[in-house]
């Protein structure tokens, strides 16, 4: 447990954004030196990493995913693990699931499995949406898609160790909408003599605000506004172009596309009644994750037998997790950890992840492996 206490307070320490994690995966590399994965992959999606523990006869694969990146904020914490880092943190608690997941690689050395084989993916670039999709893709080149993956995120709000689950949604599905319109600039005298996007842009976000109320959809759905801009700060100028963002969020897949196909469709009609031209795209791609019927039994069970509380959410999370890119391909279960009903929200300046459930996760994981690699 002190190590792996240790391991979490010095990755904390040294947080490093999306696409940067090399000195991350440098020091989980020594971690896993002293417990001997059988094969030890690196450069998964960039800096990730996956180590692979075999048993002594042919089985199912598991995989159990952790994060390794931090985020752009600054932290208020006053703690001796400290972010060393300006501006950058671990206010997600990334630094508190590639605790768990090292833990049971030493679980894993202490006590070989019985069958098949177990893939712990270090996966980077999660908070930008990159890292599953990538590594998914990498674990297939080297044949290690496996038949089951699992992971989980520490959610406050919650009593210390218990067990969140969705059925069978954990968390939502969202995209960022990019709209490009433009018309042309003219002397801010003469705006007759040029486009000005900007009664298309008011119509535009009117419409998109109301659009989760003017279409049937099956559930939850929403469209957040993030930016909006018209032409440059030039007083003598009257713009020619304009730029909106959006977010868009859904419970379910279908709803989606629906969303997505409405919010596109309704401002190129907009941008086309006013002559402009419109460029539409997506970014920030991430599918719902719906877990696993039988994996979501299985992790009840085993919440049954450890007298382990069991909170079952009434709507999916809102946020996104990009571990959905697994449920779309392999039987997955994505569940919370607790960390506390009294604990500040997750991308909070102040969040800091609890040392005391890293063995929970831990302990948590060691049994679904073991369930899952047991000779029948």
């Amino acid at each position: 447990m002190e190590e792996l206490i240790r391991l979490r307070h010095e990755l904390h320490r040294n947080p490093e954004l999306s696409g940067q994690e090399r000195a991350t995966a440098k020091r989980l590399r020594f971690f896993l030196s002293r417990y001997r994965p059988d094969e030890l992959y690196s450069n998964i999606a960039g800096e990730g990493m996956a180590a692979v523990f075999n048993g002594n006869e042919d089985g199912p694969t598991i995989l159990f995913r952790c994060d390794m990146d931090a985020l752009p904020i600054e932290e208020k914490n006053d703690v001796k693990y400290k972010s060393n880092v300006p501006g950058v943190s671990h206010v997600c608690g990334h630094d508190g699931h590639m605790a768990i997941v090292s833990g049971l690689a030493v679980k894993l050395s202490e006590q070989p499995i019985e069958r098949g084989k177990i893939i712990l993916l270090y996966q980077p670039s999660e908070e930008n949406g990159e890292g599953a999709k990538n590594s998914i893709e990498r674990l297939r080149e080297l044949d290690l898609i496996p038949n089951y993956a699992i992971a989980l995120h520490n959610l406050p709000k919650h009593p210390f160790g218990s067990v969140i689950m969705g059925k069978y949604t954990f968390s939502a599905a969202s995209k960022g909408l990019i709209i490009n319109l433009t018309g042309r600039n003219s002397h801010a005298a003469y705006p007759e003599r040029g486009l000005n996007p900007s009664v298309a842009v008011a119509e535009i976000i009117q419409l998109l605000n109301g659009l989760k109320d003017n279409v049937n959809f099956k559930d939850f759905v929403l469209i957040t506004l993030i930016h909006v801009t018209v032409g440059e700060v030039a007083f003598g100028t009257s713009p020619g172009s304009a730029t909106i963002m959006a977010t868009l969020r859904a419970f379910n897949d279908d709803d989606m596309a629906l969303l997505s196909s409405n919010a596109v469709n309704a401002s190129t009609q907009i941008a086309n009644n006013h002559g402009l031209e419109i460029t539409t795209s997506f970014t920030d791609d991430y599918p719902a994750s719906v877990c696993n019927p039988e994996l979501t039994h299985l992790m009840e069970s085993v919440c049954g037998e450890t007298n382990r509380s069991v909170v079952y959410l009434d709507t999916p999370n809102r946020w996104s997790e990009d571990f959905a890119h697994f449920t779309a391909c392999c039987p997955s279960l994505i569940f919370g950890l607790g960390s506390g009903e009294n604990q500040p929200d997750i991308h909070s300046p102040d969040y800091d992840f609890p040392d005391s459930i890293i063995m929970d996760g831990v302990e948590l994981m060691e049994t679904i492996a073991r369930k899952l690699t047991k000779k029948s």
